[in-house]
């Protein structure tokens, strides 16, 4: 429950700071990287299905299918960041 409303906090967070990665200040691609690392219980650098649904990652609009974007059964990092990159576009960036 705790690392539930840890992780529910980080995203507020990071929703609250949309900043791009190659943007410079506020690091809130920094703060995606430390939800996804309390997310990796088994510290293998993947969120297995598992690990997603009892971090409860999935209230925050993204289904684990979603994030898994190369379909391999794992969300990478790199996978993760690219979805946070989509849904938290660079200041002044163009509006899709």
């Amino acid at each position: 429950m705790m690392r539930t409303m840890l992780l529910a906090t980080m995203v507020v967070l990071v929703g609250a700071a949309p900043i791009a990665r190659a943007g410079g200040g506020c690091e809130g691609a920094s703060v995606v990287e430390h939800i996804f690392d309390a997310a990796d219980e088994d510290g293998s650098g993947a969120l297995s299905r598992a690990e997603y649904m009892a971090a409860g990652l999935e209230r925050f609009g993204v289904s684990f299918d979603a994030s898994d974007l190369d379909g391999d059964g794992e969300t990478s990092l790199d996978e993760y960041l690219e979805l946070y990159d989509l849904h938290h576009p660079p200041r002044g960036g163009a509006e899709v």
